[in-house]
């Protein structure tokens, strides 16, 4: 009698994936999906992509001018770019790609605005206070002993030029003073009247006080060279010489 062997059915396995179904997700992967992140990532950082700017201020020797140097960077085209100081234009060289100098005279916050074809906008700032506006500064704490007016000037930048400190009484005559640069001290000899004192700094900046036997008060104006009013020149003093009014000459200067 024959036997028949039974037929083996195959029984389904749950959760196992065909190659063909496996070449199907990973041609969807390859071809679809990455493509499509790394094509949106691209276009999200272009979109959003701002330049860089930096701006270096110089040093300065003489207090009077200093420069400045500004850098661009950027992955897309510069659409603008403005430059001021304290909101007026400032004129720039360009000394190499996205490089950019300067010459300034004057305090005050440089602004860089630059704008790239995608619309973003980056805007940078950097102060100039190196440079000297300021005059020197004569101390209010000033001595007068046996007609004798003696104070400190100070100037913290370029310096005071003490060949430029002079006097005059009300009445227009000249004094002279005594100097001691070590301890910043001068010293004049003052009346009833009162004296007015001239003085300026390295830059020409330029200030005056009015002393007054009969107060403790001292008067100080002070400005940018060429804003106040000067010390008599030489014509004057020859002219007051000759109307027999005393005149003092000279400068001591203890070192």
């Amino acid at each position: 009698m024959e036997q028949r062997n039974p037929r083996r059915t195959s029984t389904p396995r749950y959760g196992y994936k065909t190659p063909k179904k496996q070449d199907d997700f990973l041609h969807i992967l390859l071809f679809y999906i990455i493509p499509f992140i790394v094509f949106n990532g691209l276009l999200f950082f272009l979109l959003t992509a701002k330049p860089k700017v930096a701006i270096t201020i110089g040093t300065t020797k003489d207090y009077k001018t200093t420069s400045v140097s500004i850098t661009v960077k950027s992955l897309l085209p510069i659409k603008s770019m403005v430059t001021t100081q304290e909101s007026a234009p400032l004129e720039l060289e360009e000394t190499g790609r996205g490089t950019y100098t300067a010459i300034i005279d004057k305090n005050g916050v440089i602004e860089v605005t630059v704008a790239c074809i995608n619309g973003m906008i980056t805007a940078s700032y950097e102060p100039v206070d190196i440079l000297d506006e300021l005059p020197p500064s004569i101390g209010e704490d000033f001595i007068i002993e046996d007609n004798i007016l003696t104070f400190t000037i100070e100037d913290s930048q370029s310096g005071v030029d003490f060949t430029s400190i002079s006097a005059t009484t009300s009445m227009g005559t000249p004094v002279s003073p005594t100097i001691d640069k070590i301890n910043n001290k001068v010293s004049f000899e003052i009346d009833a009247t009162g004296l007015t004192v001239y003085a300026a700094d390295m830059c020409g900046n330029a200030t005056q006080a009015n002393f007054n036997t009969t107060s403790s008060d001292v008067t100080i104006t002070g400005d940018t060279a060429g804003g106040i009013e000067a010390a008599p020149d030489q014509e004057s003093q020859s002219s007051q010489a000759e109307n027999g009014e005393s005149q003092t000459s000279g400068i001591t200067i203890s070192q």
